[in-house]
């Protein structure tokens, strides 16, 4: 299960936050900026465990999605559903980008409503997500 969900631009700063389980705080969301994003070294692991804290995180253009565990998560699953989500909203407002992200912030948060359920990944599939999620989504000019 996923304890949470962060979507960062490039400067580490935090996009979009959903905290799923108590277990994790605020500490962990700049742990992984100052660990991943501004690591002197480039992280070539998608896993990476700081302070019993499980990150696993891909990165789109200038834009990083990170999950966090606590707990003992299959990992498999957890990039499944990090590569779908970047599948649907790619369906919704096309290129990954922070000004997407920023102009669609609503959607996204309702994007996360229906298919995580408290940290447990739900129904990914776009075409029936385009039938419960009626909005479209807004494209940058960029």
């Amino acid at each position: 299960m996923i304890g949470g969900l962060f979507i960062y631009n490039h400067k580490g700063e935090v996009l979009i936050s959903r905290v799923y389980r108590d277990d994790i705080g605020r500490n962990a969301v700049d742990a992984f900026r100052v660990n991943v994003i501004h690591a002197r070294q480039q992280v070539r692991s998608p896993v990476t465990n700081i302070a019993r804290t499980s990150f696993f995180h891909v990165r789109r253009s200038n834009i990083w999605l990170a999950a966090v565990s606590k707990q003992n998560v299959n990992a498999a699953m957890v990039f499944e559903f990090l590569l779908k989500m970047c599948d649907v909203m790619q369906s919704y407002f096309g290129k990954i980008s922070e000004d997407n992200i920023k102009n669609n912030f609503v959607l996204i948060y309702e994007i996360l409503d229906e298919i995580l359920d408290f940290g447990y990944p739900q129904n990914t599939d776009t075409g029936i997500l385009k039938t419960f999620i009626t909005q479209q989504g807004v494209k940058s000019q960029n």
